[in-house]
C-alpha cells in the first residue's frame, strides 16, 4: 500500500500517465529525472505492479495503474482546491456577522461610513459593535469572537495582537454659537477661566489628555463630567461650557447644532487611531477582507 502521507508519489504517477514519459513527467513536476524514476520504483514495489509498460515512445498504464489514477485525480483535486489553496471568501455571498469593537466616538464618527461600505460590498453580511476593556479584548480577539478593534487602545499590547495605524486624531474645543469666548482660537486665560465639560468615556484618550495638561502645568475648571458624548451637543448649546473633544466629533456636531469649534491655546498632542487583530487570523481570507475594508474607509 502506498504510504498515506507520500502524496508526491501519486503526483509522479499522474504526471507519467499524462506525459507518457518519465523525463517529461519530471520536468512537469520540477524534479530531476532520477527522482521521478525512483518514485516510480517505490510505487511499483508498494503496489506490486509494473504500473507502466513501454509501448514505442510512450509508457502505457496497466489496469492497476488506471484504477489508482482515477482515484488519485479526485484526491489531489480535493487537496489542491480545499486544503493547499485554502478557503475562499466571497463578500457578495457571505452572511457572516462581523463583530467590531469601537469606542463611543468610533460609533458616532466611523460606524456610519463603515456600515455603508460594508452594505455595498457585502449586502448579506451583518455588523455588530461591542465595547470591552483591553484584557477582555485580547481574549475575544484570540477566540475569534471579535474580528477587529478600531480606535485608540494603547493597552492592547499583547505580542500576538497586530496593529495598523489608520490616521492621527487631534483634539479641539467646542462651545456654543455666540459664546463670549467665540473666535478662531482661545486665549490661555480664557481656556483656564472657562467652565469645562469633560467626557470620561472609559477610553484612554482622556487619560492621555490629562497627562498632557499636567506636563504643561495647565489646570482646567471642570464643573461637569459625563460618561457619554450623546448629551454633549445640547449641554454645550445651552450653556457657556467649553469641552475638549476629538475634532471629528466636534466637526460632526458643528454641522447639526448651534455649536462651533475653536482652537485651543496649546498644541495638544495627536494620538493614533489604529485597527487591531489577532495573529491567528492574519491570513484568514474573511478577516483579511474586512481589515482591507476598514483601511479603505479610514486610512489617510
Amino acid at each position: 500500500m502506498v504510504p498515506r502521507t507520500d502524496l508526491n508519489l501519486l503526483r509522479v504517477l499522474l504526471a507519467i500517465y499524462e506525459t507518457g514519459n518519465v523525463t517529461a513527467a519530471a520536468k512537469q513536476l520540477g524534479i530531476s529525472q532520477p527522482a521521478a524514476s525512483a518514485a516510480l520504483a517505490r510505487l511499483r514495489h508498494s503496489l506490486g505492479d509494473p504500473l507502466f509498460i513501454r509501448s514505442g515512445a510512450r509508457m502505457e498504464a496497466t489496469p492497476r495503474a488506471l484504477g489508482v489514477i482515477e482515484r488519485t485525480r479526485e484526491v489531489l483535486e480535493i487537496i489542491d482546491r480545499d486544503i493547499l489553496r485554502g478557503p475562499q471568501f466571497d463578500p457578495a455571498q457571505t452572511e457572516h456577522e462581523f463583530v467590531l469593537c469601537l469606542s463611543e466616538v468610533g460609533e458616532i464618527v466611523f460606524l456610519p461610513a463603515l456600515f455603508e461600505q460594508l452594505r455595498r460590498a457585502a449586502p448579506k453580511a451583518r455588523l455588530r459593535t461591542i465595547s470591552l476593556d483591553a484584557d477582555a479584548l485580547t481574549e475575544h480577539l484570540h477566540d475569534g469572537k471579535v474580528d477587529a478593534v478600531l480606535g485608540y487602545f494603547p493597552d492592547l499590547n499583547d505580542p500576538h495582537i497586530y496593529q495598523q495605524r489608520l490616521f492621527s486624531h487631534e483634539l479641539t474645543c467646542m462651545l456654543r454659537e455666540g459664546h463670549p469666548f467665540a473666535g478662531e482660537r482661545l486665549s490661555m486665560a480664557d481656556f483656564c477661566a472657562a467652565d469645562h465639560l469633560q467626557v470620561r468615556d472609559g477610553t484612554r484618550r482622556q487619560e492621555m489628555f490629562d497627562a498632557y495638561l499636567a506636563s504643561t502645568g495647565v489646570r482646567l475648571n471642570v464643573v461637569l463630567k459625563t460618561a457619554h458624548y450623546m448629551s454633549v451637543p445640547s449641554l454645550i448649546e445651552q450653556s457657556d461650557l467649553v469641552v475638549v473633544l476629538p475634532r471629528t466629533v466636534a466637526d460632526l456636531y458643528a454641522h447639526s447644532v448651534n455649536v462651533q469649534t475653536i482652537e485651543p491655546p496649546i498644541d495638544i498632542a495627536r494620538y493614533d487611531l489604529k485597527q487591531y487583530w489577532h495573529a491567528r487570523f492574519q491570513q484568514a481570507p474573511r478577516n483579511v477582507w474586512f481589515r482591507r475594508l476598514i483601511t479603505d474607509v479610514f486610512a489617510e
